[in-house]
């Protein structure tokens, strides 16, 4: 069956030491992970609301009770990534879902801020003539990336987990001379200080005074 729209959600398992490295420095392994499990829920619950197909992209198999957890609960099916790296994973992804989708939009699982609206946003500008749009992230990365057609150099020698993600990215896309958009900026969880942004901010406060609050009681 041919789809027009699907939604892909990338995500880690969420386990102390293995998600949110430069939190848990600040934080300890046990919070940032407690962190991350709430965003992943969270994208989750978001991106089931939407009129679009989803599925939920997990690292480095689909064999998490939490993965088993989110799929019940929000009905989305789960695929386990491949490649060796990031950018490997997102190509096969994007790849698979285009050979059922006219339009593929692919999403992190740490960034509270990026919404529907940012979704449907990007479907209604690859439906308007953009062939890929980028959600940039304020650290110079991005949380979204949408597409209706696919190259491996756009993710080709992307120095990724640096402030030069998305530029590197850009000049990817102009040398394949595709037409690109780009979203209005968003803050994903990378650090103390994001982290205390979201706890500040009343759009997003509630999401994470539970396990602050947890962590309180505890410490």
């Amino acid at each position: 069956m041919r789809h027009e729209k699907t939604v892909l959600c990338f995500c880690k398992y969420p386990d102390p030491g293995v998600v949110k490295s430069r939190l848990a420095k600040e934080l300890g392994r046990e919070f940032a992970a407690a962190v991350y499990k709430v965003m992943l829920e969270h994208t989750v619950q978001t991106i089931s609301l939407g009129n679009h197909e989803l599925a939920l992209h997990c690292f480095p198999d689909t064999q998490h009770t939490f993965f088993e957890y989110c799929s019940n609960k929000y009905h989305v099916p789960l695929y386990e990534q491949k490649g060796d790296d990031l950018g490997e994973r997102m190509l096969h992804a994007i790849r698979s879902h285009l050979k059922h989708s006219h339009a593929v939009v692919l999403v992190g699982s740490d960034c509270p801020e990026l919404g529907l609206d940012h979704i449907n946003e990007a479907f209604h500008l690859l439906n308007t003539g953009s062939e890929i749009v980028l959600g940039p992230t304020r650290d110079g990365g991005y949380a979204l990336i949408g597409v209706t057609r696919i190259d491996s150099l756009v993710f080709e020698g992307i120095p990724w987990s640096t402030g030069r993600v998305l530029s590197s990215t850009l000049n990817n896309i102009k040398a394949l001379r595709w037409k690109s958009s780009c979203l209005p900026e968003v803050r994903d969880v990378d650090t103390f200080e994001d982290y205390q942004y979201y706890l500040n901010h009343d759009d997003h406060q509630q999401l994470f005074e539970i396990v602050h609050r947890n962590f309180q009681a505890t410490g």
